[in-house]
């Protein structure tokens, strides 16, 4: 009688220990998978392409510093070309949130207007729909 009791707490055990080490391999495989998430939005942290692109063509230093000063010249054009196409956006945005303002009660209004300024605050946006820098 108690070899079998021995035996069933010895399965019990390697069954315990097996539950365990599945648990913590699970784990440690999530971490090592899970993206990095940005604390301001919860979505994965972007990927700093100048790295990326550098390590995908194995650049030199001196050839990702050069990349680094292109993409910084292209960073300028677009956000020029973003403060002169901005106003057209804003007008398009604006026009329609009040043609969906236009279709709802009241009380729909309310949440409608609750869910744009949470959604403006998500996206980084001030109450004068300029873009956060």
């Amino acid at each position: 009688m108690r070899s079998k009791t021995s035996a069933i707490i010895l399965i019990l055990a390697i069954f315990g220990l097996g539950a365990i080490t599945g648990a913590v391999g699970h784990y440690l495989y999530q971490e090592q998978t899970r993206p990095e998430v940005s604390p301001r939005t919860s979505r994965p942290a972007p990927r700093d392409p100048i790295d990326d692109m550098a390590q995908g063509l194995h650049l030199d230093s001196a050839q990702k510093e050069k990349l680094r000063a292109i993409f910084a010249q292209s960073r300028d054009r677009y956000r020029k070309l973003s403060h002169e196409f901005r106003p057209n956006y804003e007008s398009i945005r604006s026009e329609t949130r009040q043609a969906i303002r236009e279709i709802l009660s009241e009380e729909q209004k309310k949440a409608f207007d609750e869910f744009i300024r949470k959604e403006d605050e998500r996206h980084g946006w001030r109450g004068s729909r300029e873009r956060k820098r």
